[in-house]
């Protein structure tokens, strides 16, 4: 039986080679999933820890307890540092992830004390810290060995203004009053490393602890009349061991700890949260982006197995009419397909292996790069997701052979062509569906602004928008094959008294074939018009994505100097306070180098309250900048269509610069308070945070020159998320001012440089740290979601390229095949092979040419209806440029260049074959037959 079953396979090699090429891209496509799925969220991970670690100042990754224990239970400092480590210990067997480092920290409450130098009244706090010796510097340091030795830290001795060697009086209980002891300031220190993953709490966050030995500290405890002793313990652990594998087990082992232990806190938890939240969008996405992939190979699976099937029908009566029964027939071709589907399943392993590292290598549409992509490896569940697609494949291509093995004689004798009208015709489903198609679409773009804020608050996505757009193609497409049947008809019936013999021909097979010839054209149909919108919607998403990044950034780079402040405490208690500039020389010499071709100070302060008649806004935006340089260095991306103001920018600046007290505002803010141009305002800023949160040391009056809608690195919207997780949108107002007027005016206050690099250079050649709208950029394109999708969208496009073209020339030459006997007949009764071409011509105008058009039409309208919503996705935040719809001649010339190509290989094989083809053989055949 196996023997047969191989000689089966090689009799029609290469279409069963077609089908295995099909199986081989349903299951790597398949096993693509769980390899994406996993690399994503483990880059998700990585990427959530670092931005806490960067937003929050903090290492990612701490397991603390803070609180107190009893002196009885615990007589010397010893007995308590070994019971956190029991907590640690404990912490780690469950959650198990490599220690980076560990902070321990108890203190005595201190007391009341005098310094030696004239200090009152100050209190102290006294602390041992295991790590201080490892962990920090010592600046300055006195030693003095008649009384006890402390240390204390950089910003304990600027409070107090102490110096090394002075001593602390320090008072405190020893149960029969009060007692003084002396310290003396041996060590001054400030941390080696402020950002070693040791410093939890900094010195500086430890507040006014003076620091002891152990052995001075176990001395202390026998002075206090002081129940407890307090301690702080902070585990940091390595966050790149947490991974989509273990981060549920680990979240619930420290929801665990939680409960049981009130004390018990990390900051692991909220991101894991936020984890959980994103990968159930990237698995939502990934079946919604792969859905109409696989949907496209199913069809082109079963499109060669169909022919496969029709071939073999006389295989099959053979079998029948000897005596096999149904089920013996259908076990054959189970054996048959089920060798297939193993090929494919080694073959669909690897390439799937393949096509998800190169997919993950994208950085946009088309675009594949040699960046880091350690994340994305092979994972068991590949192998448990190949086994399920090959059973699916078998099932599929196996199903069709029993309803085949019903009593084939009969059914042979009744013909092969169905005239029948499919059920989907009858039944009007096209339009049912593209009516639902219409409806959800609807219904969406009218959630538009709800859909954003669920996506701004990290709430899992619809996978049905995304796949709305495949229910529009696919109800578009049974609707072209019913209006093509139509246009058949109809022509058949205008022209046919004016039919030459070949073309009545060619019109009658049409006819005859239109039910069966449908499942062609609506796989050119999806084909054609996925690929047209995959490619449209990757290209709007990346291209929306830049420009937004350039406009916010406003310039090449942007270099956020370090100013430092300096507060006084006056004699009659105000605070005075100035800032010192730094030099900004060094940046004008940038463009003495060539480096820049335009450098300048933009002074920002987004606590501005305006005022305006009766009406007044807070919290505005302030741009303070020197025009011509501004000018030189700034850049506004403008709209896809037209400019985002109604004159150019540079028209503003001239205004500006004609007033010395002008201002330019934003059309937002003249509409919340009335103004239009030459009105006036007044506008007020307040003191530094660090010196008073709510004091507005002075105002401006200023005349209003002009009104802009969009100014480079001014954002229209912002987004709030308040500690529930809710995203509320609110509206940023712009006023920008002469630089030099508001350095008058308001003192010297920090800016930003802004940099406008010459052509071939890049960031690196200033500074590392810099901000650049490059770099943004890139690490957009490098975020999960964005990937993804550029993965995903490249990888359907490809596919589609691939499937169409073999699928097309597959078919017709198959087709041919079927075809020989009539066509001999034609030809033995006097046709001329010029008329058989202009036959087949004719045929493929209506089964290819037009399936082709209505594809690309269907592809292009599905990306005006459909891009802008499913953009939701990936630019949820309003914007002053909008979200414009991009479409690359280049993708639709490479399109076109394929399957043009593939119609014309596919023309030049038929007419070989026909030309090869031998009357008397073809004669010989139907006899046989």
């Amino acid at each position: 039986m196996f023997g047969f079953v191989i000689n089966k396979l090689k009799n029609r090699k290469w279409l069963n080679l077609c089908l295995l090429m099909g199986v081989a891209l349903f299951i790597a496509l398949f096993v693509c999933h769980p390899m994406f799925e996993k690399g994503a969220g483990n880059q998700i991970l990585d990427r959530l820890f670092t931005d806490h670690a960067t937003q929050q100042n903090e290492f990612p990754a701490q397991m603390s307890r803070e609180g107190t224990y009893a002196v009885a239970d615990y007589p010397d400092s010893q007995s308590v540092l070994d019971k956190l480590s029991g907590y640690e210990k404990k912490w780690t067997e469950y959650v198990d992830i490599n220690k980076v480092s560990s902070q321990q920290l108890i203190t005595l409450s201190g007391g009341r004390a005098d310094t030696e130098f004239g200090g009152l009244n100050h209190y102290f706090t006294i602390g041992y810290l295991p790590g201080l010796s490892e962990y920090a510097d010592v600046v300055k340091s006195q030693t003095d060995t008649a009384t006890f030795e402390c240390s204390i830290s950089e910003k304990t001795m600027d409070h107090y203004g102490l110096v090394a060697g002075e001593k602390i009086y320090l008072h405190v209980p020893d149960g029969s009053g009060k007692k003084e002891i002396s310290f003396v300031i041996s060590q001054i220190c400030r941390e080696k490393d402020i950002n070693d993953p040791y410093w939890a709490k900094t010195l500086s966050d430890m507040g006014d602890v003076i620091f002891v030995s152990q052995d001075v500290f176990d001395e202390m405890m026998q002075y206090y009349s002081e129940d407890n002793i307090s301690y702080s313990d902070f585990l940091m652990l390595d966050y790149r061991q947490i991974n989509t594998e273990n981060a549920s087990l680990y979240d619930g082992y420290m929801e665990q700890f939680k409960d049981a232990d009130k004390l018990y806190n990390d900051n692991i938890r909220d991101t894991l949260e936020r984890f959980f939240t994103q990968q159930k969008t990237i698995k939502r996405m990934l079946w919604a982006l792969e859905l109409p992939c696989l949907v496209l190979l199913i069809l082109f699976i079963r499109m060669i197995s169909a022919q496969i099937l029709s071939l073999e029908e006389n295989d099959i009566l053979v079998l029948r009419s000897r005596g096999a029964t149904k089920l013996q027939v259908f076990i054959l071709y189970m054996q048959q397909s089920g060798i297939i589907a193993f090929a494919g399943c080694v073959l669909g392993i690897v390439l799937g292996y393949i096509m998800c590292r190169a997919a993950a290598s994208t950085d946009g549409f088309l675009r594949f790069t040699a960046k880091d992509i350690g994340t994305y490896r092979f994972v068991w569940q590949m192998l448990v997701y190949a086994v399920a697609a090959a059973v699916i494949m078998v099932l599929f291509i196996t199903v069709p052979v029993w309803k085949k093995s019903k009593d084939a004689i009969s059914e042979h004798s009744r013909g092969r062509i169905s005239k029948k009208k499919p059920l989907w015709e009858k039944c009007f489903i096209d339009v049912i569906l593209l009516a639902l198609s219409a409806y959800l679409l609807y219904n969406y773009n009218k959630q538009k602004s709800t859909l954003a804020i669920s996506v701004l608050e990290n709430r899992s996505i619809d996978p049905v928008m995304i796949l709305d757009n495949s229910l529009f193609i696919f109800a578009a497409a049974l609707l072209c094959v019913r209006l093509t049947g139509l246009i058949i008809l109809l022509v058949d019936r205008l022209f046919k008294k004016h039919f030459s013999p070949a073309m009545y021909a060619s019109f009658l097979q049409l006819k005859r074939t239109r039910y069966n010839q449908g499942f062609l054209a609506v796989f050119l149909i999806m084909t054609v018009a996925g690929g047209i919108f995959d490619a449209n919607m990757a290209r709007t998403m990346n291209s929306n994505m830049e420009k937004r990044i350039v406009y916010n950034v406003g310039c090449d780079a942007i270099y956020n100097e370090d100013f430092r402040l300096r507060i006084q405490k006056n004699k009659d208690g105000s605070v005075s306070w100035m800032y010192d500039e730094p030099d900004f020389g060094k940046y004008e010499s940038l463009k003495n180098e060539g480096i820049c071709d335009g450098v300048t100070r933009v002074l920002e302060d987004e606590r501005v309250d305006i005022s305006a008649g009766s009406g007044s806004i807070s919290d505005a935006y302030l741009m303070a900048i020197n025009t011509k340089e501004f000018g030189e260095t700034a850049k506004l991306q403008s709209d896809q269509n037209d400019d985002i103001n109604d004159a150019h920018w540079f028209n503003y600046l001239n205004e500006l610069a004609k007033e010395p007290d002008g201002v330019i505002i934003s059309s937002n803010l003249a509409k919340a308070l009335g103004l239009k141009v030459g009105d006036s305002l007044n506008y007020s800023r307040y003191v530094p945070e660090a010196v008073d949160d709510d004091q507005i040391y002075a105002s401006e009056n200023a005349k209003v020159c002009a009104i802009v809608k969009g100014f480079p690195g001014y954002e229209r919207y912002t987004y709030e998320t308040d500690v529930e997780g809710n995203v509320t949108e609110q509206e940023k107002y712009l006023i920008v001012a002469n630089y030099a007027t508001v350095v008058e005016k308001f003192g010297m206050t920090p800016y930003s440089v802004w940099m406008n690099l010459s052509k071939g250079k890049t960031v690196d050649d200033i500074y590392k740290n810099l901000t650049s709208a490059q770099q943004l950029i890139d690490e957009n394109k490098n975020s999960a979601t964005v990937q993804i999708t550029n993965g995903m969208f490249t990888l359907s496009f490809i596919l589609s390229l691939i499937v169409c073209s073999v699928g097309f020339l597959l078919y017709w030459v198959m087709t041919l095949k079927q075809r020989e006997l009539q066509f001999g007949i034609y030809r033995a009764m006097g046709m001329r092979m010029r008329e058989v071409k202009a036959m087949l011509l004719n045929e493929q105008i209506f089964l290819s040419f037009l399936p082709l058009l209505a594809g690309a039409g269907i592809g292009i309208t599905a990306t005006a209806m459909f891009v802008r919503l499913i953009s939701i996705i990936y630019l949820p935040q309003k914007h002053n440029i909008g979200v414009n719809v991009y479409i690359y001649p280049s993708d639709m010339l490479e399109l076109a260049g394929v399957l043009f190509v593939a119609v014309a290989v596919c023309y030049v094989v038929i007419s070989r074959l026909l030309k090869s083809m031998k009357i008397a053989q073809a004669l010989r055949l139907g006899e046989d037959s």
